[in-house]
């Protein structure tokens, strides 16, 4: 019987993760890594689809408070974050399985420890059935 391995997406933001690095060397190394404008651009529903498309969790990477490209936006993707959480809680979803951190890594050397990270706890909790989130909508 093989181990599960946890399925995770993540999302960075362009001006604060991985813009010194290769984004193909980082997309080799990290599966599921969607580079994005802006972490406010992250609807509820691209963390919803994720997840109906077989995700187990799903990490969104922001830039640091009050440093944001565009004005606030890290701002509105944490409180859409933890709205979602709650949500998401209501219909037997961990809150556990959306995570965001506010940070910069210009290098993108702590995204593959951070997925790795996540992944481990999304472990702990096994895998998600896609049933919770067909059935709610």
């Amino acid at each position: 019987m093989s181990e599960y391995e946890p399925k995770l997406v993540c999302f960075s933001c362009k001006f604060g993760w991985g813009y010194l690095s290769d984004e193909d060397a980082l997309s080799r190394q990290i599966k599921n890594w969607i580079p994005i404008i802006c972490s406010g651009k992250i609807d509820a529903t691209h963390v919803v689809d994720a997840f109906k498309k077989g995700a187990d969790g799903v990490l969104i990477l922001g830039c640091p408070e009050g440093e944001c490209h565009y004005q606030d936006g890290n701002f509105e993707a944490m409180k859409r974050v933890h709205l979602l959480q709650k949500v998401l809680g209501a219909f037997g979803i961990e809150e556990e399985r959306v995570r965001i951190e506010l940070s910069i890594d210009p290098e993108g050397k702590r995204i593959p420890q951070l997925v790795k990270e996540m992944s481990d706890d999304i472990k702990k909790l096994g895998p998600l059935g896609n049933s919770e989130i067909e059935g709610g909508a």
